[in-house]
């Protein structure tokens, strides 16, 4: 299945994800990121690291920024 990722502030990326079922968290990983680094969206909808993850998706990464 093909996935679009785009992290605010750098560019988009078609990501072949290899097997069905595949989660959110997989996908991340896959990119070499770690999930607590990043919101993920599918169009206006947060998702969580256990949603599944579907063949022509767009998921958009927003950096989280912390500081204290």
């Amino acid at each position: 299945m093909r996935v679009t990722v785009r992290v605010v502030g750098g560019e988009a990326k078609d990501v072949e994800i290899v097997g069905a079922g595949r989660k959110v968290k997989d996908v991340i990983r896959d990119l070499g990121l770690l999930t607590e680094e990043y919101i993920v969206m599918r169009g206006s909808r947060v998702l969580t690291d256990e949603d599944e993850v579907y063949d022509g998706d767009e998921l958009v990464l927003v950096p989280v920024v912390s500081g204290g």
